[in-house]
């Protein structure tokens, strides 16, 4: 009977022996944990104001027109235009001086001196047109509306994001007369006559300006004499049209 029970306890250990070695024979295998791949969110552009709005937020002069079409993208340079043009309407030699070249510096003083202030109170309108000089670079031209009448001033505008700078480009009485179109392009293609004429001989050279030839100023003198510059062109469109 012992010898019974001890083949049945030796059975038995056996079997455990086995059974931990069938089960804890491999070693157990752990998942790495999964890497969480984070997607970055983009942040959305800051909306570019608009014209008006800006005007509103920054107390602009009620005066200037400056179509959205044709403003800056940048917010800053139209901040700085708006802002340029604020001064001159107000006369602010302070915030004018930051923003104009050394050159024209001299001459706002003698302009402050000479009653620019008293002039710009009779401005009833400023519309700015924005364009590209011949090599590119922007500039701005604005048309001065006094009652009937307008004048226009041609500044070149550069901003590098925190500053910009303003050079005012010369102009001609009656400006505004000869220009039509794009006025900038017209005014640019102005200058570029006026260099031509000006390495002309002086003989036919003011019929020259006028849109006349050598030839034709030669043949109206076989005539009856020359009969003189075409007429005077009518005035501008309203600006901003």
């Amino acid at each position: 009977m012992n010898l019974i029970n001890k083949s049945i306890l030796a059975t038995l250990l056996s079997s455990s022996v086995l059974f931990s070695l069938g089960c804890g024979g491999g070693e157990e295998v752990v998942e790495a944990p999964k890497t969480v791949v984070k997607t970055a969110v983009k942040k959305p552009k800051p909306k570019v104001k608009t014209i008006v709005q800006l005007m509103d937020d920054l107390s602009i002069d009620n005066r200037i027109y400056l179509d959205e079409l044709d403003a800056p993208r940048v917010e800053k340079s139209r901040v700085a235009l708006l802002q340029f043009f604020d001064a001159l309407l107000k006369c602010d030699a302070a915030s004018l001086k930051n923003s104009i070249s050394m050159g024209d510096r001299i001459e706002l003083d003698a302009m402050i001196n000479a009653g620019l202030s008293e002039h710009m109170n009779t401005v009833t309108r400023l519309d700015l047109k924005i364009g590209l000089d011949p090599s590119g670079s922007d500039c701005v031209m604005g048309v001065f509306e006094i009652g009937m009448d307008y004048q226009v001033q041609l500044w070149g505008f550069q901003f590098d994001g925190q500053k910009s700078t303003f050079t005012s480009m010369p102009t001609q009485p009656n400006l505004v007369d000869t220009l039509s179109g794009n006025w900038i392009t017209s005014y640019f293609a102005l200058i570029d006559k006026q260099a031509q004429i000006a390495l002309q001989p002086d003989a036919g050279s003011s019929y020259v300006l006028a849109g006349e030839t050598d030839k034709e100023t030669n043949s109206g003198s076989q005539d009856d004499g020359p009969s003189g510059p075409p007429s005077r062109p009518g005035g501008p469109a309203t600006p901003g049209h």
